[in-house]
């Protein structure tokens, strides 16, 4: 369960990170960029873009495809106040480190607009998609990049098995000629009567 929460909180700091700056009007006079600012106009960012909702859109997807003796208790941890809490730390916390205080307040100003607002809405199903996406590409390629690396078998014999090595000594063709037998007779003197 511990493992669950840290992998969820894990996904969410990715997704935070990941989110793309916002072009925008900012509004009112800029503010002084320092860290009590920064944190002031990233809580008031935590009010109208909740990451809970981000959170709950993005693993809708994810509980859709686990077995459903465990969907439910994967969206009881989903909807927990302590993931709550800790999602809106993570968030609190990268917006606090990756934008000044007049970036986020650029940020509450184009979400606080009705095309802001539709697309809060819609970022969660977004961000799934184009995860999944971009996570069905990353392993086609590394499945590709991994068979690439595996020795190539020599024509006509097969490639070794994944796991095991190939020989050491391939079989090396005879030299041209009689192919062994029996040893014949050695000639010598006829033997007596």
């Amino acid at each position: 369960m511990i493992k669950t929460k840290s992998l969820l909180l894990l996904l969410l700091l990715v997704l935070a990170a990941a989110c793309p700056p916002q072009k925008a009007t900012q509004t009112g006079a800029p503010v002084v960029d320092n860290e009590e600012n920064r944190l002031a106009a990233a809580k008031e960012y935590v009010k109208i873009a909740p990451p809970k909702d981000l959170l709950q859109d993005f693993t809708a997807g994810v509980a859709e495809k686990l077995p459903e003796q465990l969907r439910k208790p994967f969206m009881k941890v989903i909807s927990s106040q302590e993931l709550q809490d800790a999602a809106d730390q993570i968030v609190l916390k990268a917006l606090v480190k990756h934008f000044t205080a007049n970036e986020i307040k650029t940020l509450i100003t184009f979400y606080s607009t009705p095309e802001g607002k539709t697309i809060l809405q819609k970022e969660g199903a977004y961000r799934a998609e184009v995860m999944n996406g971009i996570n069905v590409e990353l392993m086609t390629a590394f499945k590709k990049a991994v068979q690439e690396q595996q020795p190539k078998a020599p024509e006509g014999q097969q490639p070794p098995a994944a796991g095991q090595k190939p020989p050491e000594h391939p079989a090396q063709p005879g030299p041209a000629g009689p192919k062994p037998g029996p040893p014949s007779p050695k000639p010598g003197p006829p033997a007596a009567k």
